[in-house]
């Protein structure tokens, strides 16, 4: 496990009965994203695509380009599938947990944009979710 990555004075803070399942889900970090086994990062990027909406474009602010004299491009991340950037995490970690053999997934969300795009990631890969507000 890591020593941590938080510099020369910091490291992990989680309770014992905790570290099963963080040493599981580091474990699974680096053989799923860090050493792309099972393809998982070519799959992931596949379905940021193809269900998110990635890459999202950019436009030329033509009014603002002109008022600033400079040239002022606007990345349209309201165009994603859910209409905010919260679904590249949830559809990471869903998929990770995925891969793990997880079957249900557990969330929280303050406002509701997170709730909304774990629930999308999962019913787009058929996971069970429940959401607590």
């Amino acid at each position: 496990m890591s020593a941590g990555r938080f510099g020369d004075y910091g490291g992990q803070y989680v309770p014992e009965v905790l570290m099963p399942a963080v040493e599981e889900l580091e474990s699974a970090y680096e053989r799923y994203v860090l050493d792309n086994e099972d393809g998982f990062m070519d799959e992931f990027r596949t379905r940021l695509s193809q269900f998110g909406g990635r890459p999202t474009p950019l436009h030329r602010a033509d009014t603002l380009s002109e008022q600033f004299d400079a040239e002022v491009y606007l990345k349209r991340e309201d165009l994603l599938h859910g209409g905010a950037h919260k679904l590249n995490n949830a559809l990471g970690q869903v998929l990770l947990a995925q891969y793990m053999g997880k079957d249900r997934i557990i969330a929280e969300t303050g406002a509701g944009q997170h709730g909304t795009a774990v629930a999308m990631a999962c019913a787009h890969l058929d996971i069970d979710c429940e959401i607590s507000l």
